[in-house]
């Protein structure tokens, strides 16, 4: 999958999402290639007011890969650009959390 590069960079995409869960890292998971349940570990931090709050630990994301990916609203303007796998900052709507932070 090919994500053009959005406007912003990631304190943007934050500023604009206001409150919600920055993903950093996915600790382990899987995806059912039948159905397009997954269901990932994930880490990161609590935004609120558009700025980092509090850190996530062992967290899950669960959905369908079939609805996920629609949820896609914007994509930011800052892939690493030394890496091979050029990935920018995405922000989705509504997506399924579970667990502790």
């Amino acid at each position: 999958m090919v994500f053009e590069h959005g406007g912003r960079d990631l304190a943007g995409l934050l500023e604009e999402m206001g409150s919600g869960i920055l993903i950093t890292r996915f600790i382990g998971g899987n995806s059912n290639v039948t159905t397009g349940d997954f269901s990932f570990g994930v880490q990161g931090h609590r935004i609120e007011g558009g700025r980092i709050a509090s850190a996530i630990n062992e967290m899950n994301l669960s959905g369908s890969h079939l609805t996920f990916w629609r949820k896609l609203l914007e994509t930011g303007n800052d892939p690493y650009i030394f890496s091979s796998n050029r990935r920018p900052s995405l922000r989705f709507d509504t997506v399924q959390f579970s667990g502790r932070s």
